[in-house]
């Protein structure tokens, strides 16, 4: 049986002449506000009500270290989100690691990696009582163990910025193009077009990272520029669960 990761050049290298684009925002680093009243800062505030106003879909990875510690009102925020379905929540890693820390992914054995990632799963379930199906790794690469790691975990399902052809992962892994800053935490539009209309338009699916927790006002303005731009160009916003539902539905692998 051919794995439904050695598909994807099938599926995702290029669009069809009458395909819309599909686009899945990766957008990073979920964590609860640390004091106030508000369940996460105001720029992920923010851009929630943005795309909930233009009705775009969306997903947002959850630092899952912010899953540890009881808190009510960032929890409701997270199940009032994820069940309004307009976005879809994601594995982004364990540790909100700094530029001085290896990345959690970067080292250790296939073990280890499972470990953290079991790990994030498990606190997601028990905290917010659903599964996060993609996984993307915070600031850091990935190994061959965390390529076997994956394996091993079945709640992941999706793999954000992946390998073409994982070693060990069969289920679906999309690979980097681009992303919706450059460089990084500065979406600048001008930039993207350039890079978009070059390398990037001809694509089946675009994964797009960015980092809202770092957008000043500049930036956003940068972000909701670009936004314009893809929408001009009839794209179609997916959640990574439902491009997967997608890729089987055409996939003559059952």
């Amino acid at each position: 049986m051919i794995r439904l990761a050695l598909l994807l050049c099938l599926i995702v290298c290029t669009a069809t002449a009458n395909a819309q684009q599909v686009i899945l925002l990766k957008l990073d680093d979920v964590i609860a506000r640390r004091v106030g009243t508000k369940p996460v800062s105001d720029r992920w505030l923010k851009v929630h009500d943005y795309l909930k106003e233009q009705n775009i879909k969306g997903s947002f990875g959850i630092i899952t270290e912010s899953l540890e510690k009881d808190n009510t009102l960032y929890f409701n925020w997270l199940k009032e989100v994820q069940a309004a379905g307009l976005i879809e929540f994601w594995m982004h890693g364990y540790h909100m690691k700094t530029a001085s820390e290896p990345g959690e992914f970067e080292h250790g054995t296939a073990e280890q990696q499972r470990a953290i990632l079991a790990k994030g799963e498990r606190l997601a379930k028990e905290k917010l009582g659903f599964t996060l199906p993609a996984f993307g790794p915070h600031w850091s690469g990935t190994t061959d163990a965390t390529d076997e790691a994956m394996e091993q975990v079945p709640e992941v399902t999706i793999w954000l910025y992946g390998p073409e052809k994982p070693k060990f992962y069969s289920r679906l892994s999309i690979p980097r193009v681009m992303a919706l800053e450059n460089p990084t935490f500065v979406p600048d539009a001008e930039k993207f077009k350039t890079f978009y209309e070059a390398k990037a338009a001809k694509r089946e699916v675009l994964v797009l990272q960015g980092h809202p927790d770092q957008w000043d006002d500049k930036r956003w303005d940068g972000f909701t520029k670009i936004i314009e731009f893809l929408k001009s160009k009839n794209v179609v916003f997916m959640t990574p669960s439902e491009y997967l539902a997608k890729v089987r539905a055409h996939s003559p692998v059952k």
